[in-house]
C-alpha cells in the first residue's frame, strides 16, 4: 500500500485509531490499515450529509460491488457527496488508489478485507434503511442494537483475529474460537461507547440508536446510559483479556490501547450529567499520551 495512504490520509481520518495501526508488525499493518481506510471510505459515502439517502445507498452498493469486480466507472459519483472533513475529501480523492491496493495483498488477506467490509458496509446499508422517515426513528429492541454494532465494529474483531493467526500461527495463547468471541466483544463495545457519546448529535438527526418505545426523555435516556454501559464495559473486559492472551509487545500495545481509551470514556460518560452529556465527551490528548505510557507497561509487563 501506498506510503501516503498508510500515513497523511490515514492519520486525518483517524487520529485515534491511527496510534495503535502504526504499532503493528509489518506484516499485520498493511491489510489492517486498508481495511480500516476501505471501512472509513464506506462511513464516509454512508455519513455524507450533502447527499440524498438514495444517492448514498446507490454508492455503497456500488462500493461494494467494486471491491468484487474491480469496477471503476462508479467513483465519478463520489463528487455528489459534500460536507465533508478534510481528511474525508482526500480518502474520496484517493478511494481508486485504496481499491487498487486490495489486489497487493496476498490472495488470503484480500479474502479478509473483502469479508469484513463487505459486512460493515451491509450494516451501514442497513442504517441508511433503518432511519428512513420523517421525525425521530427508533431502534426497537436490545437484539437489533446488538447486530448492528456487530455489523459495523465486532466484525473488526473477528477480523483482527483472522490477520493475527494468518499472520503468526503462535499469535496468542488462547483457542481461536475464544479469540474471536472476545475480539467481537471488543468491537462492539467501541462502537456502543461511540454510539452512547453521539446520542445528543443523533437526536438532533432524527434517530436514537437506545432501543425504546417513543420519544425518549431525559430520565429515560440516563437510565438506558446505564445500562448501555455497563455492556461496554464487559466488552472492553474481553478485550483486556484479549490482550493478555497475545504474543508480541507490539501486539499487545496496539490491541490494549483503544481499549484503554474505551474505558476513559466509559468513565466520562458515567460521570456526566445531563448538559455535559448533550455536549461532546472527549478524552484528552494529555490523558492518550499517559495511556500510551500505559499501553507500552503493559506490553511489557503484564
Amino acid at each position: 500500500m501506498q506510503s501516503g495512504l498508510a500515513t497523511k490520509v490515514l492519520k486525518d481520518v483517524s487520529r485515534s485509531f491511527y496510534l495503535s495501526l502504526r504499532f503493528l508488525p509489518p506484516g499485520f499493518r498493511a491489510p489492517a490499515s486498508l481495511g480500516y481506510l476501505l471501512a472509513r471510505l464506506s462511513d464516509t459515502i454512508a455519513d455524507a450529509g450533502g447527499a440524498s439517502p438514495e444517492d448514498r445507498k446507490s454508492l455503497l452498493a456500488e462500493f461494494r460491488d467494486s471491491m468484487e469486480s474491480g469496477k471503476r466507472d462508479w467513483l465519478g459519483g463520489l463528487d455528489r457527496l459534500t460536507g465533508l472533513s478534510e481528511g474525508e475529501e482526500q480518502l474520496v480523492v484517493r478511494a481508486n488508489e485504496c481499491l487498487d491496493a486490495i489486489v497487493e495483498l496476498p490472495e488470503w488477506q484480500q479474502n479478509s478485507v473483502r469479508r469484513v467490509v463487505g459486512i460493515i458496509t451491509e450494516g451501514q446499508s442497513w442504517d441508511l434503511v433503518r432511519f428512513e422517515g420523517e421525525g425521530l426513528v427508533r431502534l426497537d429492541g436490545d437484539e437489533e442494537l446488538r447486530r448492528y454494532t456487530y455489523q459495523v465494529a465486532g466484525c473488526v474483531g473477528e477480523f483482527w483475529t483472522e490477520l493475527g493467526l494468518g499472520c503468526d500461527e503462535n499469535f496468542a495463547s488462547e483457542s481461536e474460537a475464544q479469540m474471536l468471541e472476545w475480539g467481537r466483544d471488543f468491537g462492539r463495545s467501541l462502537q456502543l461507547i461511540n454510539i452512547l457519546r453521539d446520542v445528543a448529535e443523533d437526536l438532533e438527526n432524527g434517530r436514537c440508536y437506545l432501543p425504546g418505545e417513543g420519544r425518549p426523555e431525559e430520565v429515560e435516556l440516563m437510565v438506558l446510559r446505564k445500562k448501555w454501559i455497563e455492556e461496554a464495559s464487559a466488552g472492553l473486559d474481553s478485550a483486556e483479556k484479549y490482550a493478555r492472551a497475545l504474543h508480541g509487545k507490539r501486539m499487545r500495545f496496539a490491541t490494549i490501547l483503544p481499549a484503554m481509551i474505551g474505558r476513559r470514556t466509559l468513565e466520562l460518560l458515567e460521570g456526566a450529567n445531563w448538559e455535559e452529556w448533550q455536549g461532546r465527551l472527549k478524552v484528552s490528548r494529555s490523558e492518550v499520551k499517559k495511556m500510551m505510557f500505559g499501553a507500552m507497561k503493559f506490553a511489557i509487563w503484564e
